[in-house]
């Protein structure tokens, strides 16, 4: 930690003002989030790769919808990793357009392209990236990313699935950085 935070935390915590870490309760600055949410005995790094262990990401796809789409505005979508001191892009969608009032009422699964590797081998959990593109005025996100990973092994597929239900994103703050989140896990064999 930098001595600039010691002597004035809010100083360093407005220069990184555009950058938002959500996870499941609570939203907070990224700078602050860090330190809280780590209870004796909760590990969420072990239990992804506990629930990961020896499966491959082969597919991912991601559904986000807007509370009420804007005109000219779009969003784009990463899922990064950090393996052997290394961040790397797992996942990502390219540019979605937020404006089709179809997409508002029904939105759809886009793929996303995808590195494949071990999930097991992440020492932290992945981070979804949410940036918008000409937001001008406040949104709210719906959010479901969905991960489809394979054991090579046995031939087994597991599909997880993490979704939040409000990301908010403005001029200010078009950035928003989720821990992808375990909701739901479901095996093929």
């Amino acid at each position: 930690m930098s001595q600039d935070y010691h002597n004035d935390p809010a100083a360093v915590d407005a220069s990184n003002a555009e950058q938002y870490h959500v996870n499941q309760d609570t939203m907070n600055e990224r700078s602050g989030a860090a330190a809280e949410g780590h209870d004796l005995g909760y590990d969420p790094a072990h239990q992804w790769r506990q629930a990961t262990r020896e499966l491959v990401l082969t597919a991912a796809t991601a559904l986000a919808a807007a509370d009420e789409p804007q005109a000219q505005s779009s969003i784009s979508i990463t899922l990064t990793g950090n393996a052997l001191s290394n961040d790397l892009v797992l996942a990502e969608t390219g540019t979605i357009l937020l404006t089709s009032p179809l997409d508002h009422l029904h939105p759809r699964s886009r793929p996303m392209r995808v590195l494949p590797m071990r999930l097991d081998t992440l020492s932290e959990l992945p981070a979804i990236r949410v940036l918008g593109y000409d937001v001008t005025e406040p949104i709210r996100l719906r959010l479901v990313v969905e991960l489809t990973a394979r054991n090579p092994h046995t031939a087994a597929t597991a599909v997880m699935t993490c979704q939040y239900d409000s990301i908010p994103l403005d001029a200010q703050t078009p950035l928003a950085v989720l821990d992808f989140q375990l909701q739901h896990r479901e095996s093929h064999f």
